[in-house]
């Protein structure tokens, strides 16, 4: 059988128990366990849902900032137009 070897590593030493434990990344933000914490906030969100979402960062004291600010400064994205199903097979001749 072989084996390679890296100096300084084995599998045996890197599997050890961790005593460290984690907390929810809500309270380490200093936010309440209750502040929107089954809330998807999209990273640009669409224009269309800028005036909703204006509406509620207005009530909820302009969080999540990033959201608010993009929606403010129109930094949001049109959605592409709903392309043709049924295309021209045959299009308009060419007019010299």
């Amino acid at each position: 059988m072989n084996t390679m070897n890296m100096p300084g590593f084995t599998a045996e030493a890197s599997l050890h128990r961790s005593t460290i434990s984690y907390a929810t990344g809500g309270h380490l933000r200093g936010q309440s366990a209750n502040s929107q914490g089954s809330t998807v906030v999209p990273a640009i969100p669409a224009c269309r849902n800028c005036d909703f979402i204006l509406d509620r960062c207005e009530s909820n004291g302009w969080r999540p900032l990033a959201l608010c600010n993009a929606c403010a400064r129109g930094y949001c994205y049109e959605e592409p137009p709903v392309p043709n199903p049924f295309p021209d097979p045959f299009p308009p001749l060419p007019r010299f």
